[in-house]
């Protein structure tokens, strides 16, 4: 027992001395940093740089803020500076502080959750949702019959203290009176009015404190007119996509005119060809919408604007990661035997200038560009003047081991016997990772687009050839007329992205827990060019000629694309392979019969093999966030739920001031 005391003794002090240690370590470091600032603010003083000596000094009060050297030299630096350029001073000294403080991060500021505004209802529909009638049995009784009870039993069964009962009036009862049979059960007031006035071709309207009940052909219609805020993130989900070819350009008559649409598809009818009543009237001035119609579908619109209005959007972070490996092996051979006395003749080979029997992969696979050449023949020259206009070239394709030099070259004679023997051997690998973490907020229902990709421009169609053709000189049997050809001119150029592409529209279920996402990514990989048309071929005089090919590349193109529409969890990640891709290119060529005698045959041979490899796995992760920013649904370490990002402090005329936590809303 008393070991165990003298151990915890010890212990704590240890952890004391260790306390104290550190303690006074941190000490020592701040008096190294206040004699550091003291220092160059006098020698700032001293030469008369006051600004730098204030902004030191302040420095070496925040450390020791009772030093009295820091506090005298303060007021000196105070004191010299000219009143006129104080109010400079503090300004730059402010802004200067404004950039630092703009290097840190938003922070999570934790608010009330908002509660969704509910757009008042009508007061007296408000009533005939609340007074239930448990049981209502009519037997081929007079309409007018039917609405005196009815109104008796609002009055009855009506909850609400205070004044009871509705009052309902049938218009023109005398001149038509029809019989009405039903039997209802626990239905409210107002379901049960629907019904009654249904079954005998009736309707029922709303005024401010009666309903009155009519004839559905009569010609009595009231209507009332309303103000009914919407924002635009509800404009949006309700119009659909943009109807103008520049979305940033829709008008507000054409968001008028997707709102009108909706609201008809809806159940609620503005133009008397499709139901509306006559005199109804249907505007939007941008943040309102001003509605002319009856009371009901007054009511409807409300409900609908209610069911909208609660912003629902999506964080959508996608995630490519793609691996590429290329390995490339080659070894092959090429001969020449010829006797000295007879150098022009050979006894046998197996290549001849560029041309070879047992080819490597560049001469196999590699694009000819034969058809991109041209050439100027002139009078008294041996050799044509060669033109060439090659494709362009793309990175990423396979390594077919172009621009490689010979490995070794053997030369031996042998009496009169001269053997030559070239050696091509070779082996490279690369590779190469991309990842790629883009992150986008889109709303519900609307799509976002994220590429990762190489823009390749290419021009569409080509201008027409063009030749001039001079004069020839006196005497036409020496001199030519000159020829002057002029390629297509390319024009109508477009941009191709080669890489990868998504969308991704994501909707929030109604359950709010779940979230649907419609995928479409799409990978597209430049596969090379292709020549199209001839030579253009022009003649001077009798030995001179121009060649000019004609230049019309047009690029190819391999896609890989997936289309699929998942549910998810709010939260979860979507895992979407399979866009793979493996190119192998071989060769194997090889003397007959030499190529085959065991050991020395392979001299003879030549083979060679490249392969690139790709893989690619995209990663999509949906959550839900609110207009703040933060998550929804989901719980974080440390940062509130439905938290709102933002700068901690902004920028005011009077300089930098803190936000009061929670007063986002």
């Amino acid at each position: 027992m008393k070991r165990a005391k003298t151990l915890i003794t010890l212990s704590v002090f240890i952890f004391a001395l260790g306390l104290f240690a550190h303690g006074t370590e941190e000490e020592q470091e701040n008096a190294q940093e206040l004699k550091k600032y003291l220092f160059r603010g006098r020698a700032q003083y001293s030469v008369g740089d006051y600004l730098a000596a204030k902004d030191s000094l302040t420095q070496a009060l925040e450390i020791d803020p009772e030093n009295e050297t820091a506090k005298k030299y303060l007021k000196r630096v105070e004191d010299a500076i000219n009143p006129a350029d104080k109010d400079y001073i503090e300004t730059r000294a402010g802004m200067i502080q404004e950039v630092d403080i703009s290097w840190e991060r938003p922070k999570a500021i934790p608010i009330a959750t908002a509660e969704i505004e509910i757009i008042e209802r009508n007061p007296l529909l408000e009533k005939m949702s609340q007074i239930i009638i448990p049981k209502i049995v009519f037997q081929n009784a007079p309409l007018s019959q039917v609405i005196l009870s009815l109104s008796e039993l609002s009055e009855k069964f009506d909850p609400a203290d205070g004044l009871k009962g509705i009052n309902i009036v049938l218009l023109n009862a005398i001149a038509d009176d029809p019989k009405v049979t039903i039997h209802l059960r626990n239905l409210s007031l107002g379901k049960a009015l629907d019904l009654i006035t249904r079954s005998v071709h009736y309707q029922y309207d709303i005024e401010e404190d009666v309903i009155t009940v009519q004839k559905a052909e009569g010609p009595i219609i009231h209507l009332n007119t309303d103000f009914l805020p919407i924002s635009r993130a509800t404009v949006i989900k309700l119009i659909g996509k943009k109807s103008s070819s520049k979305a940033s350009e829709i008008s507000q008559l054409e968001e008028e005119q997707g709102l009108k649409n909706f609201f008809g598809r809806a159940g609620v009818p503005f133009e008397q060809a499709s139901g509306g009543p006559e005199g109804a009237v249907f505007a939007f001035d941008g943040t309102q919408i001003i509605a002319t119609n009856t009371l009901r579908n007054l009511e409807k619109m409300r409900n609908i604007l209610v069911r909208y209005k609660q912003t629902k959007q999506v964080e959508i972070e996608a995630k490519f990661l793609e691996v590429q490996q290329g390995a490339l092996e080659e070894l092959g051979f090429k001969w020449s035997i010829h006797q000295n006395n007879y150098a022009n003749e050979r006894f046998a080979r197996t290549y001849l200038g560029d041309s070879n029997n047992l080819r490597s992969l560049s001469n196999a696979f590699a694009t000819s560009s034969s058809s991109g050449t041209g050439q100027i023949l002139i009078d008294g020259r041996s050799e044509p003047h060669i033109i060439r206009n090659a494709p362009p070239t793309f990175p990423n394709s396979v390594n077919l081991g172009t621009n490689t030099t010979l490995a070794a070259g053997l030369l031996g004679i042998i009496e009169d016997w001269q053997v030559r023997l070239l050696i091509n051997a070779l082996e490279q690998h690369t590779g190469s990772d991309l990842m790629s973490a883009p992150k986008v907020t889109v709303l519900s229902g609307k799509t976002a687009k994220i590429t990762v990709a190489q823009v390749l421009r290419y021009p569409q169609s080509y201008g027409d050839i063009q030749s001039d053709v001079g004069m020839a000189g006196l005497n036409a049997a020496n001199t030519s007329a000159g020829v002057t050809i002029t390629a297509g001119t390319p024009r109508d150029f477009v941009d191709k992205n080669v890489g990868v592409e998504m969308e991704v529209t994501p909707t929030v279920e109604d359950d709010n827990c779940n979230i649907t996402l419609r995928l479409d990514p799409k990978v597209t990989e430049f596969e090379g060019f292709v020549e199209y048309g001839g030579k253009s071929v022009a003649l001077a005089g009798a030995r001179n000629m121009v060649e000019v090919p004609s230049g019309f590349f047009q690029p190819i193109f391999s896609t890989r694309e997936i289309e699929t529409e998942v549910t998810i969890h709010d939260g979860a990640t979507v895992v979407m392979g399979g866009l793979t891709r493996e190119e192998i290119k071989s060769i194997r060529d090889k003397v007959p019969i030499l190529g085959d005698i065991p050991g020395v045959g392979r001299l003879f041979r030549s083979k060679g093999e490249t392969n690139q490899k790709r893989n690619l796995l995209i990663f999509v992760t949906a959550n839900m966030v609110s207009a703040g920013g933060g998550l929804e649904n989901q719980q974080l370490r440390n940062v509130p739920q439905n938290a709102i990002f933002q700068d901690a402090k902004i920028v005011t005329p009077e300089g930098l001031n803190s936000r009061i936590s929670g007063s986002a809303l």
